[in-house]
């Protein structure tokens, strides 16, 4: 019985034995394939990451953004593979390899209205000046804010005069003619003076209009860039051949008649925050400073001796991303127009106010209503008169802007400049404004017409223009369409007999 009853225990350890060591067989094989689907999870994750190493050198260095080289999209299932599979060539434990694999989902530049390359400009920016983002943005945004009061103000007092010229003709009718009668009898030479300093400068302002404001406001017009580019492939052409076709079709399928055009109108795009310059991309008119040149750009000259500027293929961008026009001058020309109306008006509400402008505007006017005969024109010529006054005043602005200096942001009489007896003479002559408290210069000016713009899609599109243009310069066939920020692989990897599926979204 004792040799029975070990015989007996022995076998039942033997059997748990046996089951032990299968249950740590499972384990080990559970542990081994745990394991091996973790560090082919990691050779996928460490492969994506040297491909997104490969991103373009020369986009980065000159607007520190992150996007594939287009060089490198036609090796990146390859060069996949053979990361994975030297992930693995150094363990001799892991039989693993890459069975399959395949791209899709890709994701380019100029996708989804330009929101990858904001995401881009936007970490750099948070990692640059973060502090400073917010100073500029309200600084322009006051600035931006005053001039549309001054337009609003305007724009009120225009429509005071015009309607207040009926009521005042009653008043003026016997002051007009007792200054008729006087003239009639004899006419002074003051009188013969006013009128011919109104000849004088309506020849000139005759003249300055023939020639353009930009080949009075530049010293030397010769030397301002010809420069242009070719409109062919760039971003933001086919981006607005892209939402033309949208409309079409939008118009032909939103409906029928007048059902489909009032369902098409009761769109509130009120709501749309996402594509303006105001509320989340207040970073990109201080990136755009940092990394685009600009008419008065202050280090052109060194970088002309380093022949950096030779890169560029535009050398107004900041100009280009306002206008959208494919050459310099071009750009140049209707941005000087731009700021040349926002001081008109801010010139002419002046002279609306100040008693000393009005003497002078009253006394010519007086002159020349006068040599016409219909004295009731008196308002109308006044009006023109310091319609004249203020061209002449903002085209000496403008002069000094484009030639590197500041303007006060608001007239008074310690800043005005002209008079209308020496007008002429002082357009010729070109001699720098008066400065007042708060001055402006021309940058500050493209600051608030960059504020201004509405829609932040088609600015970054034109971004990536001069983008793609200049990384042209070195590298042939650059397309911003072919930069890619993010993909998907799909695919498996085997494990002895086992084949594991991935799916990887890679992305910067």
């Amino acid at each position: 019985m004792i040799f029975e009853e070990k015989g007996q225990i022995t076998v039942f350890l033997s059997l748990l034995l046996i089951v032990l060591i299968g249950f740590s067989f499972v384990v080990v094989e559970g542990v081994s394939s745990y394991s091996a689907s973790a560090l082919g999870e990691d050779a996928v994750k460490n492969a994506g990451e040297n491909i997104l190493a490969n991103y373009d050198r020369e986009l980065f260095n000159k607007y520190h953004i992150f996007f594939l080289d287009p060089r490198e999209k036609n090796y990146i299932l390859s060069d996949g593979k053979a990361d994975m599979d030297q992930y693995f060539s150094g363990n001799s434990f892991f039989n693993v390899f890459c069975n399959s694999l395949k791209m899709t989902e890709e994701v380019t530049a100029v996708e989804e209205d330009g929101l990858y390359l904001k995401h881009e400009i936007r970490e750099w920016m948070k990692y640059r000046q973060e502090e400073k983002v917010k100073d500029t943005l309200k600084q322009l945004i006051n600035n931006v804010k005053k001039n549309n009061a001054d337009r609003k103000e305007y724009q009120n007092e225009a429509e005071e005069e015009t309607g207040n010229i009926e009521q005042s003709e009653e008043n003026k009718v016997e002051e007009d003619k007792v200054e008729d009668t006087a003239e009639e009898e004899t006419v002074s030479q003051e009188v013969q003076k006013e009128r011919t300093t109104w000849k004088e400068i309506k020849e000139a302002l005759q003249l300055l209009t023939k020639t353009g404001i930009l080949f009075y406001v530049s010293d030397h017009p010769e030397q301002l860039s010809r420069k242009s580019i070719s409109e062919e492939n760039l971003p933001s052409r086919a981006k607005k051949r892209e939402q033309e076709e949208h409309k079409v079709e939008e118009f032909l399928f939103s409906g029928l008649g007048l059902k489909g055009i009032k369902s098409m109108l009761s769109v509130d795009f009120s709501i749309n925050t996402n594509s303006t310059l105001w509320t989340k991309e207040n970073y990109i008119v201080p990136y755009i400073e940092e990394c685009f040149l600009d008419y008065s750009e202050e280090e052109r000259e060194e970088k002309e001796e380093k022949n950096d500027v030779q890169e560029q293929v535009l050398a107004y961008e900041k100009e280009y991303l306002i206008k959208g026009q494919p050459s310099d001058l071009d750009n140049l020309k209707r941005v000087a127009n731009d700021i040349f109306l926002l001081r008109f008006i801010n010139n002419y509400i002046f002279t609306g106010r100040d008693a000393e402008i009005q003497s002078q505007v009253n006394l010519m006017a007086s002159a020349l209503t006068g040599v016409v005969g219909i004295p009731q024109t008196a308002k109308a010529v006044q009006m023109m008169l310091r319609a004249a006054l203020s061209y002449g005043e903002s085209l000496l602005e403008l002069h000094t802007l484009f030639e590197g200096g500041e303007i006060s942001l608001t007239k008074d009489r310690g800043n005005w400049n002209l008079e209308l007896k020496t007008m002429v003479k002082q357009l010729k002559e070109k001699k720098a404004v008066k400065k007042g408290k708060h001055n402006i210069s021309y940058k500050d000016y493209l600051k608030v017409l960059l504020f201004m713009k509405e829609n932040s899609t088609i600015l970054c599109y034109r971004m990536m223009d001069i983008m793609q243009e200049n990384i042209a310069c070195k590298e042939a066939g650059f397309l911003m369409e072919n930069c890619l920020f993010s993909y998907k692989w799909e695919g498996s990897l085997s494990f002895g007999t086992v084949k594991m599926k991935f799916e990887k979204q890679v992305s910067y």
